[in-house]
């Protein structure tokens, strides 16, 4: 018996075959439903979440997107740091290239407003976060026209799919991230959307007129545009132009849609009458929009790389052929079952693995609803599967399943919330045959706010509290550049009163595991030949690429090296030279010739012959651009300078502490970072070291900034008390001359860190 319909028979909709859609309600008319407005809150929610982001996640967010992007925008000698992927043209350049335009647009708005300084760079910090929140907002949008497709619109299944993932802890925090596989989320769930489900169906919902642009193919309803229904064949496309782009931009993603084509299209072509102008169809323009974006895709690499490369190929080779990517950490195979669904999911978990078993328990083989609900389960089930046959795995891997799992867990939950869901227009769910009994309401809407105080809890926690000293970190930098007088103020009195202050740049040092911190998309203000900025360095982690097995099982990268023992890291790989402070004043010096740091007791004077100021060493420090002119920054190689700002993990301070005993670093700022780390070399505050009197316990950007920039004073010690130096005094500098050379010709002096105090 065929499972065709005869033509002259009246067609079975998808409106009238799938169980929840029921006939809309009478006076049903909330206008919250409305498409445009469940936009428009969608908007308001992510630019909210992505405005009030606070904290750090992973690297990708920055060194996968706006740092290349940064790079595009503004030039290659802006600072921006392009990490080893980009050049091993492991990764598409359209993700980046979409963040530059934000970025020049939002310089463009700048200059048009005449905002400078602090305040453009807070435009610029803006930009790609309103843009990934635009993109967030879109893909929750089609998340909820996907259940309302699968539902009914104004169902409450619908509804509690919107719910879900507006209140979902892992969207909250990684949604609005510039991560590729955000975009790839959103482009998943649009094409979700789109996707041809009732090509899969023995139903015939609707045959078009022969005549029309798509003629003979099945036609699905569309609920949400009755009066200016898509044709399949724009339909069809949308979905093929947005599961290409995502396949572009994590390849990967092509395991989604190879599933659902073989048990769509592939497997049903033998055991349901898919007609073949259907097949022909889909083949011709899953050709057509493939290659669209591919040569999109070409011409960007094209232009961002200077060469003609296909970074798919590349992604795969390194990542999965590989397994390079293991270099990073390897997991359990059942790290998606046990962690990476229940970190995606959280609260709604329970309900997503009753929707798995009821899509697959109910055998209502004619059912479009079922049947797509059945698809969406395998696709979540299977991509994990393959997912963990690689050693490297993250969560974000498995995160543009998210759309479909909460349109899966929807029926389960609002079925067990049903009672608190009805009324204001909404149609009840199929599966609740009777009402629910008035004494249950009150332990369900318990539970109810049990689950939802879970869910703002976790939000709240990840997004402004876990991780959130690293974000401060690049706030504080960028304040202190702004605000320090370093870049304006010189070496000493005396050239100050002979010629005007050189240009100085703020150096930094992250003693920090890889990546740790965003870099030139946070910090900004880089360093130009005409304008000061701030010149950074960190410790690396390039993996082991062209060595073979017996190197790569020894290999170590630098923060590796560093960790293992970084007194000794500091002797083979900073420089020789003492560190200059910068006092209360103004005036520059080596910590033996003022004061040491608050580490360090000054007993080092009586075993130790001090340069002369007149020295080439003081000479250059006079200017303050001694570290910023020094060959490292343009070359690196040999041995990096001594930054004015150290930042660490409290969890290495004690090292520190000791290794750099007397070398002039104070603590400046100590920011709270997290309340526990699964990497112990994260643990703790992160802690600021700086070389500038000026700058020690003072809150960036207040008033007492600058006071204390102009203002004299005595060394704090390390019980607290003060010790009131003498006052600078000011020698012309042609008098230097005159004074007496010590009676030594010859001066040693030893590095700071090879001085100790006596044993008692």
């Amino acid at each position: 018996m065929s499972s065709v319909e005869p033509r002259n028979s009246k067609p079975k909709t998808l409106a009238t075959e799938a169980p929840s859609r029921e006939p809309q309600a009478k006076g049903s008319t909330n206008p919250f439903f409305e498409p445009q407005n469940v936009l428009l809150f969608l908007l308001a929610i992510r630019l909210l979440n992505a405005l009030t982001l606070h904290t750090f996640f992973q690297p990708d967010e920055y060194f996968q997107a706006l740092e290349p992007a940064w790079k595009l925008a503004f030039g290659e000698d802006t600072g921006a740091w392009i990490t080893w992927e980009w050049r091993e043209h492991l990764r598409s350049a359209i993700h980046p290239a979409i963040f530059s335009l934000a970025y020049k647009a939002a310089d463009a708005l700048a200059a048009l407003l005449s905002v400078d300084g602090a305040r453009k760079g807070e435009v610029l910090l803006a930009a790609p976060k309103i843009l990934q929140a635009c993109f967030a907002a879109v893909g929750d949008f089609y998340t909820w026209k996907l259940a309302g497709y699968i539902y009914g619109r104004k169902s409450t299944c619908a509804l509690t799919a919107l719910a879900l993932t507006v209140i979902s802890p892992w969207q909250w925090f990684t949604s609005t991230r510039t991560f590729a596989n955000s975009l790839e989320t959103t482009l998943t769930a649009t094409a979700l959307y789109n996707w041809p489900w009732h090509w899969s169906s023995e139903v015939v919902p609707q045959i078009s007129n022969a005549g029309s642009r798509t003629g003979g193919l099945r036609v699905r309803g569309d609920e949400f545009s009755p009066q200016e229904p898509v044709d399949e064949v724009t339909r069809l496309r949308r979905a093929l132009l947005c599961a290409a782009l995502a396949t572009v931009l994590r390849p990967t993603n092509i395991l989604i849609w190879a599933s659902l084509t073989y048990f769509a299209f592939i497997r049903r072509l033998v055991t349901v009458s898919l007609t073949w102008l259907e097949l022909a169809t889909f083949v011709r323009e899953t050709a057509l929009c493939g290659g669209i974006v591919l040569l999109l895709s070409t011409i960007v690499d094209r232009i961002f790389y200077g060469a003609w490369v296909f970074p798919p190929y590349h992604f795969l080779l390194v990542n999965v052929v590989q397994s390079l990517a293991s270099f990073y950490g390897n997991n359990d195979w059942h790290y998606y079952l046990s962690q990476g669904y229940p970190l995606l999911l959280t609260t709604a978990l329970p309900f997503t693995f009753i929707g798995f078993y009821r899509s697959f328990a109910i055998r209502s083989a004619n059912s479009l609803q079922q049947i797509t609900l059945r698809l969406l389960s395998v696709v979540c089930l299977l991509v994990p599967a393959a997912f963990s046959n690689i050693a490297h795995k993250e969560v974000r891997f498995i995160y543009p399943l998210l759309p479909a799992l909460h349109v899966i867990s929807a029926e389960p939950m609002a079925s067990f919330f049903e009672p608190l869901l009805l009324g204001h227009g909404l149609q009840p769910s199929s599966s609740v045959q009777k009402k629910r009994a008035p004494s249950s309401t009150l332990p369900t809407r318990l539970l109810f706010f049990v689950l939802l105080t879970i869910n703002m809890g976790i939000a709240y926690y990840t997004t402004q509290i876990h991780n959130s000293g690293l974000i401060s970190l690049t706030s504080y930098l960028r304040s202190e550049f702004s605000s320090s007088p370093s870049s304006t103020t010189s070496g000493s009195s005396i050239s100050a009163s002979s010629r005007p202050p050189p240009l100085r740049n703020m150096t930094v040092g992250m003693l920090m595991p890889c990546h740790s911190t965003p870099w030139r998309s946070h910090m900004q203000h880089p360093a130009m030949q005409s304008t000061p900025g701030i010149l950074a360095w960190a410790l690396t982690c390039e993996p082991p690429l062209r060595l073979n097995a017996s190197e790569k099982a020894v290999y170590l990268d630098e923060a590796d090296v560093f960790y293992a023992d970084p007194s000794a890291w500091l002797k083979r790989h900073m420089s020789r030279d003492t560190p200059l402070v910068t006092r209360r004043d103004g005036s520059r010096g080596t910590a033996t010739s003022f004061a040491p740091g608050f580490f360090a007791e000054d007993s080092r004077s009586d075993r130790m012959v001090h340069i002369p100021s007149n020295s080439n060493n003081h000479r250059r420090g006079r200017g303050g651009d001694d570290a910023q002119q020094h060959p490292w920054w343009t070359t690196r190689h040999g041995r990096r300078p001594w930054p004015d700002y150290l930042a660490f993990f409290a969890q290495l301070e004690p090292t520190l502490q000791s290794a750099l005993r007397g070398s002039g670093y104070m603590e400046c700022r100590r920011l709270f970072n997290s309340h526990w780390h699964d990497d112990r070399r994260r643990t703790g505050d992160v802690v600021v070291w700086c070389l500038d009197e000026r700058r020690v316990g003072v809150a960036p950007g207040s008033a007492s900034a600058s006071a204390s920039a102009s203002a004299s004073g005595g060394e704090k010690s390390p019980a607290g008390a003060v010790e009131t130096g003498p006052e600078p005094v000011a020698v012309p500098e042609q008098d230097f001359q005159a004074i007496a050379q010590p009676r030594l010709e010859r001066v040693v002096e030893k590095p700071f860190w090879k001085v100790r105090d006596p044993a008692p």
